[in-house]
């Protein structure tokens, strides 16, 4: 028991520390109803610090409802 608790206390720490944008939002100028560049589609703070070069890079969206 003990542990296992102390791997999850390690994922939640590690996990806490790394690597991610924040505040990540959709464009509002977006316009669905044309194929025009209306810029980037997610925008946020700290976006360059979670990309890795030559590393795919991946979106975890999670919410309740």
């Amino acid at each position: 028991m003990k542990k296992q608790f102390l791997i999850v206390l390690s994922v939640i720490l590690l996990s806490s520390a790394a690597l991610a944008a924040e505040n990540l939002r959709l464009n509002p100028k977006l316009d669905y109803t044309s194929d025009s560049q209306d810029g980037p589609l997610i925008t946020g703070d700290h976006m360059e610090e979670g990309a890795l070069t030559g590393k795919p890079n991946y979106l975890i969206f999670y919410g309740e409802g």
